[in-house]
């Protein structure tokens, strides 16, 4: 006969090792939970090039969000730990955002920070859904200041889904073909005089830019942008325009605080540079 102390000896050994295995599944079942929601919530950012980024943003009515960082630079790590990792700022990303990660070292990302000029890490850029760009930060940025950047952008105006036709794709366009659209009087909305009087007597006009170019694709205006700057130091912007359900594309430079002004600029860009403009 089994003494007593052996049978409950017995009994506690086997209470421990079933106890023991318990713990032991119940952990796994958290590390996997945690796991799997580490990988679920995350930034789904991409490594597209810049025209597939823009056709997936105009079919789905969304901004980009493009990030340049390099594996060596401190700020950029603290950003993918901290605001990267802010569920609020994930969300917002995921949802109304096609968020690419460029990273300069490599080729594809060296030559998008040639074009777009990129000096500072990290640097963000923010485009509408037409692929014009409406915010450029050069900072490091936390969650809660990240935050008031995209919702400060996050809105329709900004999201507006543009339907391509069949087999006509914006990612076809070659760099050294592009279709260039010189400044002509019908590129005015009104006929030159009436734009003066309108400027004139209009109250909200803060200033005055001279337009230098109407380009088809945001590539051919930014390159536009490079060469100007090799002369100029007047600012230069791109704004877009939808006419005739073609996005274009219109370079101005300069920030004057009177019609005038503007126009004794544009003479001298006709004048000594041989630049066709009009006052806008």
């Amino acid at each position: 006969m089994i003494p007593m102390c052996r049978i409950m000896s017995l009994i506690n050994f086997l209470n421990i090792t079933i106890m023991k295995k318990f713990i032991y599944a119940f952990v796994l079942v958290l590390a996997t939970v945690f796991t799997m929601s580490a990988t679920e919530i995350a930034v789904n950012f991409n490594s597209m090039s810049m025209q597939d980024a823009r056709k997936k943003a105009s079919e789905e009515g969304k901004l980009i969000f493009v990030d340049f960082h390099a594996k060596w630079c401190t700020p950029c790590k603290w950003m993918e730990q901290t605001t990267f990792k802010d569920e609020g700022v994930i969300n917002t990303l995921n949802a109304d955002f096609v968020a690419v990660k460029v990273d300069i070292d490599d080729a594809q990302g060296y030559e998008i920070k040639k074009s777009y000029e990129v000096k500072y890490l990290p640097t963000i850029l923010i485009f509408n859904s037409q692929g014009q760009l409406v915010e450029r930060v050069e900072e490091t940025l936390s969650p809660r200041m990240l935050q008031v950047i995209l919702d400060r952008h996050n809105e329709e105006i900004n999201k507006q889904i543009i339907k391509h036709d069949l087999n006509v794709s914006p990612t076809n366009t070659d760099f050294k073909t592009l279709v260039v659209k010189p400044v002509k009087e019908d590129d005015l909305l009104l006929p030159r005089s009436e734009y003066q009087k309108y400027f004139q007597e209009s109250n909200k006009q803060m200033s005055y830019k001279v337009q230098v170019g109407v380009f088809s694709t945001y590539e051919a205006a930014q390159t536009n942008v490079a060469k100007m700057q090799e002369t100029f130091l007047e600012p230069i912007t791109v704004v877009s325009e939808i006419r005739n359900g073609e996005t274009l594309f219109k370079v101005r430079m300069g920030q004057f605080d009177s019609y005038d002004e503007a126009d004794s600029f544009r003479i001298i860009l006709r004048d000594q540079y041989q630049i066709q403009s009009i006052v806008q």
